[in-house]
């Protein structure tokens, strides 16, 4: 069973809003509403175009590096080690090579060199080159740079990192330095390094290295920045190469561990890979794996990054083995030190162990130390209140490194409960983007491939669901859950399964993925998070609304001679047996959903499932499909909407029919006031009926 998280709904874009972009995209509400919360509001949004955003420096680095080319002179990449690092060097080292370029790549070793230059290299690096081009790295190397340029080294920086006050001299393309994509997302390591190449190539009157986009497409995703603007556009121009790869290293490990080439599978099949390399010092082994143009060194290669990337996993579980049972649940933080520890994973083991704990947690292995964060409180804001114990540290809010003195830790830990201790205890949040009804899983699941591709700033987007259990299974030894909800599927992967029970009633957070075995296709779900019901909260909303059972509100309003309303045969009832009959926005309970807004603090709504289903006719999309099949509409009302759709597939019903679109919206609606009445709390309840009465307002033409 997952922990006591915080579940919440984001709040419904308006309704105007959410029918525009059904319209001029052909999605249904749950899909537009998706798309508004993210800021995609036109088809540019979801397919920017590709094209080099205004770096400073970036036309004079292309002019250096073309005369470079030209005069024949010595060029070396300096990569880093991780995944981002390791495809910006393979993108300038191949792209430059293939212009007649003299180049050669340095991929620095992650225990011995450390990350970004090393001043215990600059002897190398004199001796082999005359240019020395950085990526992913470079801008906080200040005094490295400078021998290197006193020793007679043209150097150019391109990086995508935290900046210094005082940056390094010399040549330099960072979006840190661009004032236009201040708010905007930045290019990685390996985006930059890509956009140097198009200026090459355009200084040189050559097209665009398209070809190129594949590597940084692997590079954006691994460093896991958002897929928005500049980003989004690369990744997808990537992916679309992918399969097909024009690098005979990239495609053989892609067409190995991708089946759909997506931006999933990149960072979770490709990126882990070239980073196990880097992590266990042989980045080098990454590098050469991407750029060889040998089909059995690539396959070689390959199998290498396969065997290291199974090494890096069971360093990793063989260190969380040894950590767990050192952690004391009831400090503020988790301060772990472990000599046996490998530096190149302590990232990811503190990682798992936030995930377990939900605390910012600090390990130390061989000197180094690695921090992951919980939101509202700074990793390197902890670091720099303890920074009297540290060798040196740097970072960011969600991660840092740092280096310390064994003996020094105890002290160090000290400071970092004390630092913890003055922020709020973090609790884990699970944001739902809203409720989704069995009937229209496959229209909302075809319609999300828009959104793609997924990561950070544009996740998959996760929807409630609840219902009793059915088909329990565990999966590979116990390390899964499978089970069944409503007759859907639901997969929670590194979750053995506690307090999944054959009929227990559970609240289901989760992602709508599709699985095909065998070339069947069925849509199933992957679960972020279950729990037994609790509930969850509204996002925004001042309008409260208290949901009460029928019977007991019945017995309420009686003993307290409270004022009710009600409409149809409801009314009629309430009137045969007495009770105080008032208008809506006197009233202290409803026994039905008011057909107009009414301001009425504290009020109260008590009205039945099978009330609720009635306010939409048909009350399912499977009810619909039902009627079209039949020949007849069974309520006159839906003759209007038969008319539209006869003689359209289903999938085209968003594009050609404006009464389907308002049918559809109305029906998400419903799902949302059916739900935040089952679950929700009060300002749920009074946003989806605020949401509800829209819609009823919308006028019917769009």
């Amino acid at each position: 069973m997952s922990g006591p998280e915080r579940w919440t709904l984001r709040p419904w874009p308006a309704v105007g809003e959410v029918a525009r972009l059904m319209a001029r995209l052909a999605v249904p509400p749950e899909v537009a509403a998706v798309l508004l919360d993210r800021g995609f509001r036109d088809p540019e949004d979801l397919d920017p175009p590709l094209e080099p955003p205004p770096l400073p420096g970036l036309s004079e680095a292309a002019g250096r590096i073309v005369e470079a080319v030209e005069r024949g002179e010595r060029i070396r990449i300096h990569g880093d080690y991780d995944a981002d690092g390791v495809t910006a060097a393979a993108i300038l080292t191949l792209g430059l090579g293939e212009m007649g370029a003299d180049v050669h790549a340095f991929i620095p070793h992650r225990l011995h060199d450390g990350y970004g230059l090393n001043m215990a290299r600059v002897p190398e690096h004199r001796a082999a080159a005359d240019l020395l081009v950085t990526v992913d790295c470079g801008v906080s190397n200040a005094a490295e740079l400078a021998a290197l340029t006193e020793g007679g080294v043209s150097v150019i920086v391109t990086d995508h990192h935290a900046v210094p006050d005082e940056p390094p001299e010399g040549l330099i393309v960072h979006p840190a330095y661009s004032p236009a994509l201040e708010g905007r997302p930045w290019p990685t390591g390996a985006g930059v390094a890509f956009f140097v190449l198009w200026a090459v190539r355009a200084a040189l009157g050559k097209p665009p290295p398209l070809d190129y986009a594949d590597l940084a497409a692997i590079g954006t995703v691994a460093d896991v920045v958002p897929l928005l603007g500049v980003n989004r556009a690369l990744v997808k121009e990537g992916l679309r190469r992918l399969r097909q790869s024009r690098h005979v290293g990239l495609r053989t490990l892609a067409q190995r561990h991708c089946t759909n080439f997506d931006a999933v599978e990149v960072a979770f099949r490709i990126a882990p890979r070239i980073n196990a390399a880097g992590r266990l010092g042989e980045a080098e082994t990454a590098f050469r794996a991407l750029t060889t143009d040998d089909p059995l060194e690539a396959a070689e290669l390959a199998d290498r990054l396969d065997a290291l990337n199974r090494e890096r996993q069971q360093v990793e579980e063989e260190m969380l083995e040894r950590v767990l049972p050192t952690v004391n649940p009831d400090d503020p933080a988790i301060v772990i030190h472990d000599p046996e520890g490998h530096p190149g994973v302590m990232g990811i083991v503190a990682s798992r162990v936030l995930e377990r704990f939900y605390k910012p947690v600090f390990i130390v292995a061989r000197g180094k130390g690695s921090v992951r964060s919980t939101p509202g409180i700074s990793a390197v804001g902890a670091l720099a209140a303890a920074a009297e114990h540290l060798k040196g540290y740097g970072g960011h809010a969600g991660a840092a490194g740092f280096s310390i003195d064994p003996e020094r830790i105890p002290d160090f830990a000290a400071q970092i409960h004390a630092y913890v201790r003055r922020h709020p205890a973090p609790v884990p949040a699970v944001r739902l983007d809203g409720p989704l009804a069995d009937d229209v899983m496959d229209e909302v699941y075809k319609s999300l491939l828009l959104l793609e591709p997924f990561g950070e700033g544009n996740p998959e987007p996760v929807f409630y669901f609840s219902g009793p259990v059915t088909r329990v299974r565990p999966l590979s030894e116990g390390r899964h859950i499978s089970f069944s909800l409503g007759g859907v599927r639901v997969i929670k992967w590194k979750d053995e399964g506690n307090g999944v029970k054959e009929g227990r009633e559970l609240e289901v957070a989760a992602q709508l993925v599709e699985n095909a075995w065998r070339g069947v296709r069925n849509l199933e779900l992957r679960a972020v998070a279950y729990r037994a019901p609790a509930g969850f909260a509204c996002e925004d909303g001042d309008f409260a609304v208290e949901a009460l059972e029928a019977r007991a509100a019945l017995e309420r309003a009686r003993r307290e001679g409270w004022g009710v309303w009600g409409a149809g045969e409801g009314r009629a009832y309430l009137e045969a047996q007495g009770y105080r009959l008032v208008a809506p926005e006197a009233a202290d309970v409803w026994f039905a959903v008011p057909p107009e807004p009414v301001a009425r603090p504290g009020a109260r709504l008590a009205v039945s499932e099978r009330a609720l289903a009635r306010l939409l006719v048909p009350a399912s999309r499977r009810e619909l499909l039902e009627a079209v099949r039949g020949g007849a509409a069974a309520d006159a009302a839906l003759a209007p909407l038969l008319a539209e759709i006869r003689g359209h597939e289903p999938h085209r019903w968003l594009e050609v029919s404006p009464a389907y679109r308002r049918w559809r919206l109305a029906r998400a609606a419903l799902e949302r006031l059916r739900t935040a009445f089952r679950r929700g709390d009060p300002r749920c309840l009074g946003r989806a009926l605020e949401d509800w009465w829209a819609v009823r307002a919308h006028p019917s033409h769009e």
